[in-house]
């Protein structure tokens, strides 16, 4: 230890001898208890900003695909016209559904609904059922009436479907 580093020890304090090494001891275990205790709290408090962090960014996410699922929303009918239209032969019509919809899919929108897949509640809203006499395809989307979208785990609309039904 140099001589700077040595600690002034008046006179009277050091003729008391094992009292002050004991009252340092003891002033040494209160720090050393109160220093635990500060890296305890900055621990958790880092620990809680870390998770605020990872919800915030959760919600900020969830936030957007909400805001842009309304705003497609907004869009459906005139992509729905289109689709009709291409349904009925409009070439033209055709042509700029496609276009709609792969602005759509570069935003994460994705279409739902096609014949043959298996009926999904949860994607799907069933208008009416079609008898079939193949074991299967009972449960599966005949037609798509009208067709659904999602963005993510959001469901903006539901296809809206006509599904098989096995009567054998």
């Amino acid at each position: 230890m140099s001589n700077s580093d040595e600690e002034f020890v008046p006179e009277e304090e050091a003729e008391e001898g094992p009292a002050a090494v004991k009252k340092l001891r003891e002033k040494l275990k209160k720090t050393v208890g109160e220093k635990q205790e500060y890296l305890e709290g900055w621990q958790r408090a880092r620990a809680d900003f870390a998770n605020f962090k990872r919800e915030e960014a959760v919600r900020v996410a969830s936030s957007k695909a909400r805001v842009t699922a309304a705003t497609i929303e907004g869009l459906l009918p005139a992509l729905d016209a289109l689709e009709l239209a291409s349904r009925h032969g409009d070439a033209t019509a055709a042509i700029l559904e496609r276009q709609f919809l792969d602005s759509l899919k570069k935003i994460g929108v994705e279409r739902l609904g096609s014949a043959g897949e298996e009926f999904d509640p949860a994607r799907h809203e069933a208008l009416g059922r079609s008898e079939t006499s193949d074991k299967e395809k009972d449960h599966t989307v005949v037609s798509v009436e009208l067709s659904g979208y999602s963005i993510g785990e959001i469901i903006i609309r539901p296809a809206h479907v006509i599904i098989a039904t096995h009567h054998g």
